[in-house]
């Protein structure tokens, strides 16, 4: 029975970006279906000023026409296009504006006008802001990538480099899945030594 996994992300974050390669590895391998779950590091440390409604707030635009896409497209649609924008952005070096926006919207087959239609829609800041406190709430998300299983459960991680691929990924799904699910297994950690990717 395919179990539906909750990927919580914010298209700025390499390490989430490293880490959404490993899920759809492991979605391959394994019976998993990703839903795509936006939460913004902005609205983190959020103060006077909502980081949502100012446009030239680097991610904003991704987070909002993301928004617009999940509405009108649905998940797969917001998958696609947070991959377009990784590989940009994450593996191609590229500035995280607009036009690279609109680039990797072009690269999923999507119109460049839905991020005019995205920013000029007040709904969006609260469809990301709804996601956001939904992760909150629900498990206390306080970063990303933050991954919620089947059970509710959710926990923050995992933070990887390089992603693992093939059946490697899906054993690490299977092993991270597992300590998902166990009600008394908060953390582990470990220094990073390396770069996103390396």
């Amino acid at each position: 029975m395919t179990k539906t996994v909750q990927f919580h992300f914010d298209p700025l974050c390499p390490w989430a970006w490293e880490s959404s390669k490993w899920i759809r590895e492991a979605q391959v391998v394994r019976d998993i279906d990703i839903e795509w779950r936006l939460f913004s590091l902005k609205l983190v440390n959020e103060g006077k000023e909502d980081p949502l409604a100012d446009e030239h707030t680097t991610g904003t635009p991704a987070l909002r026409t993301l928004a617009l896409l999940k509405r009108e497209r649905g998940n797969d649609a917001v998958g696609a296009l947070y991959e377009a924008i990784g590989n940009r952005k994450h593996e191609g070096g590229q500035s995280m504006t607009v036009e690279t926006l609109k680039d990797a919207l072009s690269d999923c087959g999507f119109e460049s006008e839905l991020v005019e239609r995205a920013l000029g829609d007040e709904m969006t800041m609260k469809e990301v802001r709804a996601e956001h406190d939904a992760a909150v709430e629900q498990v206390g998300c306080f970063g990303v990538p933050t991954i919620c299983v089947p059970s509710g459960r959710g926990m923050f991680g995992p933070v990887l480099s390089p992603a693992p691929t093939g059946e490697a990924a899906g054993e690490m799904w299977d092993h991270v899945s597992w300590l998902i699910d166990q009600d008394g297994f908060f953390e582990l950690k470990r220094e990073r030594d390396r770069a996103p990717g390396a």
